[in-house]
């Protein structure tokens, strides 16, 4: 008797993992997204009635924000050695503009609980991984000016050199322009939740939304330098206008806030 109960449970218990096992992947969904990420498309599959998988990308448009004024921190004595020791007559660099370009796209492996099986909402983890580059910074003007404080910079100690001001920051010539590169960790774990299959259940289109962060760590700053690239260390030179490279520094966490169209494609 004790045998036959046992292999009776033995039985359900092995038919019911089957029937589970059976659900794993055998549908596939695709998705369209906006949102904070930029436009991004994806595939998804589930892997239990409890779990989804969604792979994809996601990707921001570039774009530029133009004619960003910043200050060339150089006094009247630093502007007369410059001009004895490298010959410039030109007038000092004034009116100094940046352009920014935003440059971001990743690949994003995401991981949907739903933890109630009749409902729609779900909390997600995974992460999104690409290109660690987030921001161009360079400057469209002076060309001269620059050339000619990239020759003095060569002369003088680190604490005497000319550059950009931005914020906290000094940015030094490399040749004819100033230029900067904002940076994240390439890959960038997230955390989230929303409301939405990926796989509609009932019809075979829907909307869903989600709502989560990536960790990026804290932003880092290069500048295009002879010898490559070279970190910026945080210098305190008396600018306290607090512009937007001394905002980046402080943002660790991206806010994600996406719409998405998906559907069943069996």
């Amino acid at each position: 008797m004790k045998k036959s109960f046992i292999i009776a449970c033995l039985c359900t218990v092995l038919g019911t993992q089957a029937h589970a096992d059976s659900n794993i992947f055998n549908h596939l969904g695709a998705g369209f997204e906006v949102g904070t990420t930029g436009i991004g498309f994806e595939v998804a599959a589930p892997i239990t009635d409890y779990v989804q998988v969604r792979a994809g990308m996601a990707i921001m448009p570039s774009f530029k924000v133009k004619d960003i004024k910043v200050n060339v921190n150089v006094d009247d004595r630093q502007w007369s050695e410059l001009q004895t020791v490298t010959g410039y007559q030109g007038d000092r660099p004034t009116n100094v503009k940046l352009d920014t370009k935003v440059t971001k796209a990743d690949f994003k492996l995401l991981f949907d609980v739903f933890p109630f099986r009749k409902s729609s909402f779900h909390v997600t983890a995974g992460f999104y991984a690409g290109k660690s580059q987030l921001l161009d910074v360079y400057t469209t003007n002076n060309a001269d000016a620059f050339q000619a404080i990239t020759e003095y910079n060569e002369m003088v100690d680190a604490t005497d050199q000319i550059g950009v001001q931005v914020g906290d920051y000094l940015l030094t010539p490399n040749g004819e322009r100033v230029r900067g590169f904002v940076k994240v960790k390439g890959f960038k774990p997230y955390v989230g939740f929303g409301f939405g299959r990926a796989i509609p259940k009932k019809t075979r289109l829907a909307f869903a939304f989600d709502l989560g962060v990536q960790f990026w760590s804290t932003p880092k700053f290069f500048i295009d330098q002879k010898q490559g690239e070279v970190e910026v260390t945080k210098k305190d030179v008396g600018n306290d206008d607090g512009g937007f490279v001394k905002v980046m520094s402080k943002i660790t966490v991206y806010p994600c806030l996406n719409f998405r169209l998906t559907g069943r494609i069996f």
